[in-house]
Protein backbone atom coordinates (compact mmCIF):
# COMPACT_ATOMS: atom_id res chain seq x y z
CA UNK A 1 0.00 0.00 0.00
CA UNK A 2 1.23 3.71 -1.02
CA UNK A 3 1.44 6.46 1.46
CA UNK A 4 -1.08 7.87 -0.77
CA UNK A 5 -4.84 8.73 0.08
CA UNK A 6 -6.38 5.05 -1.48
CA UNK A 7 -10.31 5.07 -1.82
CA UNK A 8 -10.76 1.45 -1.58
CA UNK A 9 -13.76 -0.30 -1.91
CA UNK A 10 -15.78 -3.62 -0.54
CA UNK A 11 -18.61 -4.34 -2.27
CA UNK A 12 -21.30 -6.92 -1.17
CA UNK A 13 -21.50 -9.41 1.52
CA UNK A 14 -19.41 -7.38 4.29
CA UNK A 15 -22.38 -6.63 6.05
CA UNK A 16 -24.99 -7.48 7.74
CA UNK A 17 -24.15 -9.25 10.03
CA UNK A 18 -20.21 -8.27 9.90
CA UNK A 19 -19.50 -11.73 12.10
CA UNK A 20 -21.42 -13.89 9.48
CA UNK A 21 -19.62 -12.38 6.50
CA UNK A 22 -16.30 -12.59 8.19
CA UNK A 23 -16.84 -16.41 7.51
CA UNK A 24 -17.46 -15.93 4.10
CA UNK A 25 -14.81 -16.59 1.14
CA UNK A 26 -13.46 -13.59 0.06
CA UNK A 27 -13.30 -12.92 -3.58
CA UNK A 28 -9.34 -12.36 -5.13
CA UNK A 29 -8.48 -8.78 -5.24
CA UNK A 30 -8.87 -6.75 -8.76
CA UNK A 31 -5.78 -5.12 -10.39
CA UNK A 32 -6.89 -1.93 -12.21
CA UNK A 33 -9.53 0.07 -12.17
CA UNK A 34 -13.27 -0.79 -10.83
CA UNK A 35 -15.42 -1.94 -14.11
CA UNK A 36 -18.12 1.23 -14.65
CA UNK A 37 -20.71 1.75 -16.86
CA UNK A 38 -19.76 5.15 -17.14
CA UNK A 39 -16.59 6.34 -16.03
CA UNK A 40 -15.84 9.94 -16.21
CA UNK A 41 -12.42 11.47 -16.79
CA UNK A 42 -12.56 12.05 -12.96
CA UNK A 43 -12.98 9.02 -11.51
CA UNK A 44 -9.61 7.31 -9.87
CA UNK A 45 -8.80 3.58 -10.04
CA UNK A 46 -10.10 1.82 -7.20
CA UNK A 47 -8.21 -0.93 -5.42
CA UNK A 48 -10.42 -3.65 -4.08
CA UNK A 49 -9.15 -5.58 -0.90
CA UNK A 50 -10.24 -8.78 0.72
CA UNK A 51 -11.96 -9.28 4.21
CA UNK A 52 -8.69 -10.30 5.53
CA UNK A 53 -7.03 -7.55 4.50
CA UNK A 54 -9.70 -5.31 6.20
CA UNK A 55 -9.50 -6.52 9.42
CA UNK A 56 -5.39 -6.29 9.50
CA UNK A 57 -6.01 -2.77 8.74
CA UNK A 58 -8.41 -2.15 10.88
CA UNK A 59 -6.66 -3.49 13.83
CA UNK A 60 -3.72 -1.82 12.83
CA UNK A 61 -6.06 1.69 13.12
CA UNK A 62 -4.78 2.68 9.18
CA UNK A 63 -8.00 3.09 7.15
CA UNK A 64 -11.24 4.90 7.94
CA UNK A 65 -14.27 2.67 7.08
CA UNK A 66 -16.89 4.16 5.24
CA UNK A 67 -20.86 2.73 5.07
CA UNK A 68 -21.96 4.25 1.96
CA UNK A 69 -25.31 2.60 1.98
CA UNK A 70 -28.40 4.90 3.47
CA UNK A 71 -28.95 5.84 7.17
CA UNK A 72 -31.78 2.60 8.01
CA UNK A 73 -29.23 0.53 6.31
CA UNK A 74 -26.81 1.83 8.74
CA UNK A 75 -28.89 1.38 11.83
CA UNK A 76 -30.06 -1.97 10.67
CA UNK A 77 -26.23 -3.53 11.09
CA UNK A 78 -22.70 -2.06 9.74
CA UNK A 79 -18.90 -3.24 10.72
CA UNK A 80 -18.06 -2.21 13.71
CA UNK A 81 -15.72 1.06 13.85
CA UNK A 82 -17.44 2.11 10.45
CA UNK A 83 -18.96 5.12 10.38
CA UNK A 84 -21.68 6.33 8.10
CA UNK A 85 -21.65 8.85 4.91
CA UNK A 86 -24.40 8.00 2.69
CA UNK A 87 -23.25 8.25 -0.68
CA UNK A 88 -26.26 10.36 -1.63
CA UNK A 89 -25.11 13.10 1.10
CA UNK A 90 -21.30 12.20 0.73
CA UNK A 91 -20.39 15.89 -0.12
CA UNK A 92 -21.66 16.69 3.44
CA UNK A 93 -18.87 14.34 4.97
CA UNK A 94 -16.16 15.54 2.79
CA UNK A 95 -14.36 17.32 5.65
CA UNK A 96 -14.24 14.41 8.16
CA UNK A 97 -13.28 12.01 5.60
CA UNK A 98 -10.44 14.59 4.40
CA UNK A 99 -9.04 14.81 8.15
CA UNK A 100 -8.77 11.46 8.21
CA UNK A 101 -5.54 11.33 6.67
CA UNK A 102 -5.55 7.85 6.21
CA UNK A 103 -6.73 5.66 3.10
CA UNK A 104 -10.92 4.99 3.23
CA UNK A 105 -12.17 1.66 3.00
CA UNK A 106 -16.31 2.22 1.34
CA UNK A 107 -18.53 -0.52 1.21
CA UNK A 108 -22.17 -1.68 0.48
CA UNK A 109 -24.14 -4.23 0.39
Amino acid sequence: MTTRTVILALLAAAVPPWAAAQQKPAAPPATGPAPSAAASPTDQAVERITQEELKKLMKADKVLVVDVRGADAYKTGHIPGSVSAPLAEIDKHLEELKSAKKPIVTYCS
